[in-house]
């Protein structure tokens, strides 16, 4: 049983426990908003005093309380804009440091726009903690003069002098790296649908797959790739002679400020502005800019548009660094047991080699190029008459003696002739019949040449049709960096993830990254 709480004992310490952040409110305020500049000194403030504050609110039970539940609000409000300010600033000093694969000066200007943004929120925040501080009686806390706020920062870098202690070759982390990288991105490509988001329709913004959670799940990936090229790579002899490698480190980096910053809005956009309540309101006004267009625009083309175009910098990089540690090998796979390089696994196949952005060809009758899905598809006619000339000649060497004798006879028709020479070629594992009824009619009625010329004519057609798969092994010879052709060969181990029905059948976890190419088709 939860014990009874003395409400004039908690109002007194909570009182007290805010009284730090109230003063620090209190001289913000009275400073206005055109003094008003966030630094990270300024933030980290705001964050410790928040954190504790919403830590003791939520264990009193402040989230479901009447009284409490718009000062925990803005608290949290608080904290979780102080964080995203703070990782704006490092991204705003820290990008000097790195080279980006797009405009530098774009993005700078669109990251004070941010900037802007996120510090009137916190100024109106403080200005509605203050209000929501009088409301208990409370009275105006002395201004907080005891801090010291600015950030001159000197110029300049520290120079790299010391003796690196990772003498072996980081070569293979720098492939397994890359590979994870692009691996665990292939799924990202919500973030630029969202990045495309026009006004005013954005109002009916789409949470499907643009979400916290989605965000979240990206974020963790980028932590984990980060903390790989820290623990294997970082001032590795192989980063000193690589320029490319913290180019790629920075763009990674980029990413994960960038997500961190997306999460937090993301979170006050479907907690708060999607459920605003008149009676508990989060701006300083009822037509406060903060609540405007100018929030989606900072979450859809900055932060999902930025994310994207780091990403997709990364990416670009991570496919220079397999093609410059290529192992070039060659493999041979069947080639599609069932319907041969039709769509689904010319389009698998080409996603694969695109992937990972490495040249690979394949070799059958003449080379084609494996990144174009139309390339190998031009291939499947060359697989079909293949096929057809192995049926052919399984026919030529059958005796159809008896069954002619019948037709002559008239004792059976075309169509059971036919049907009969069929069911002969299925049990001798020629074909296998996929469906029934077979439609020959149509081609049987067209016919007017020979018995042999009929069973070729309808075999063709029942092939093309997909109601026979000719059993016949083709294979075909793939040439590339090692590391594309284990996933064809992977691939290939697995039906390239079709059955004999044309329908989608499982693949192992190291292919996941197709699962985007089997949606599209």
């Amino acid at each position: 049983m939860a014990i009874a709480l003395d409400h004039n004992e908690f109002d007194t310490f909570m009182r007290n426990r805010a009284l730090i952040l109230l003063s620090l409110a209190q001289k913000t305020i009275k400073d206005g908003i055109y003094k008003f500049a966030i630094t990270r000194p300024y933030l980290s403030i705001i964050q410790a005093e928040t954190t504790q504050l919403e830590e003791i609110l939520d264990a009193y039970g402040a989230r479901v309380n009447r009284a409490w539940f718009n000062f925990r609000k803005q608290v949290a409000i608080l904290k979780n804009f102080s964080i995203a300010g703070y990782e704006i600033l490092h991204m705003q000093h820290s990008c000097n440091n790195y080279d980006f694969q797009f405009s530098q000066t774009k993005f700078k200007h669109d990251t004070m726009d941010t900037l802007l943004y996120v510090s009137s929120m916190i100024y109106c925040s403080l200005k509605q903690l203050l209000t929501e501080s009088r409301k208990f009686g409370w009275p105006d806390p002395e201004e907080n003069a005891g801090f010291v706020f600015t950030e001159d920062l000197p110029t300049g870098h520290l120079p790299r002098d010391l003796k690196s202690s990772k003498h072996s070759s980081a070569k293979e982390r720098v492939i397994l790296l890359a590979t994870h990288f692009l691996n665990n991105t292939e799924d990202a490509h919500f973030i630029h649908s969202a990045s495309r988001a026009k006004a005013p329709k954005w109002r009916g913004f789409s949470l499907e797959l643009f979400n916290e959670n989605s965000i979240r799940a990206q974020e963790g990936k980028f932590h984990n790739l980060q903390s790989l090229y820290d623990t294997y790579i970082s001032d590795s002899f192989t980063e000193q002679r690589d320029p490319a490698l913290p180019l790629l480190r920075g763009h990674i980096s980029m990413v994960l400020h960038l997500m961190h910053v997306t999460i937090i809005f993301m979170h006050f956009y479907e907690r708060h502005l999607l459920h605003q309540n008149p009676e508990r309101p989060i701006f300083c006004s009822p037509n406060c800019v903060l609540g405007s267009d100018w929030f989606l625009n900072i979450l859809t083309h900055y932060l999902a548009k930025y994310s994207y175009e780091f990403l997709e910098g990364a990416r670009d990089l991570c496919q220079q660094m397999l093609h410059q540690y290529a192992v070039i090998d060659t493999i041979d796979v069947p080639v599609p047991p069932f319907f041969g390089f039709h769509v689904r696994p010319s389009t698998l196949v080409a996603t694969i080699v695109r992937h990972y952005g490495s040249k690979v060809v394949m070799v059958l009758d003449k080379e084609y190029d494996a990144k174009m899905p139309m390339n190998l598809f031009l291939a499947n006619e060359w697989v079909n008459q293949l096929k057809r000339s192995y049926v052919f000649q399984k026919l030529e060497k059958m005796d159809f003696a008896d069954i002619e004798l019948k037709l002559q006879q008239k004792e059976i028709t075309k169509e059971q002739c036919v049907q009969q020479i069929i069911a002969r070629l299925t049990s001798e594992n020629v074909i296998r019949v996929l469906r029934y009824p077979l439609p020959i009619k149509d081609t049987i009625e067209k016919s007017t040449g020979t018995l042999t010329e009929l069973i070729q004519a309808c075999i063709t057609t029942l092939n093309a049709q997909r109601y026979i798969n000719i059993l016949y092994d083709i294979k075909a010879t793939f040439r590339g960096d090692v590391r594309v052709l284990n996933d064809i060969k992977l691939l290939a181990e697995n039906g390239y993830g079709e059955n004999e029905y044309g329908s989608n059948v499982s693949l192992p976890t190291e292919l996941s990254y197709l699962s985007h190419a089997r949606d599209a088709h």
